[in-house]
């Protein structure tokens, strides 16, 4: 496949660099981005398969939590919860100006509000 992404970190607001994957859609596509959240003990890797066909179509972002992949580890276990998820998901979407996106999700990743 020819596929086109780049992989690149964000800060979140408590200072953890986040990985992430952002697959380019066609410039023309106008359709919500696509963001792909991995369950508890997985990583961004698990969509690498279904980004690279979906980014043929749209815009696909993919995830490492924090503490999981090439994201970084938290020392505070408190930090480990989805509240904490959900708000570094939020910065990276702040961080990329994507106020709307699409949700593909396993396991925990697929539980979210």
């Amino acid at each position: 496949m020819n596929t086109s992404f780049t992989d690149a970190c964000h800060r979140s607001p408590d200072g953890k660099w986040l990985f992430f994957r952002d697959y380019h859609g066609p410039a023309d596509s106008g359709g919500d981005p696509v963001i792909c959240l991995p369950g508890l003990t997985r990583n961004s890797r698990d969509f690498c398969d279904i980004a690279s066909l979906l980014s043929k179509q749209r815009r696909v972002i993919t995830t490492d939590l924090r503490g999981r992949g090439r994201s970084d580890y938290d020392p505070e276990r408190k930090h480990y919860h989805p509240g904490q998820y959900v708000a570094d998901i939020w910065s990276l979407l702040d961080h990329l100006k994507v106020p709307r996106v699409i949700v593909i999700g396993t396991s925990l990743g697929a539980g979210w509000p």
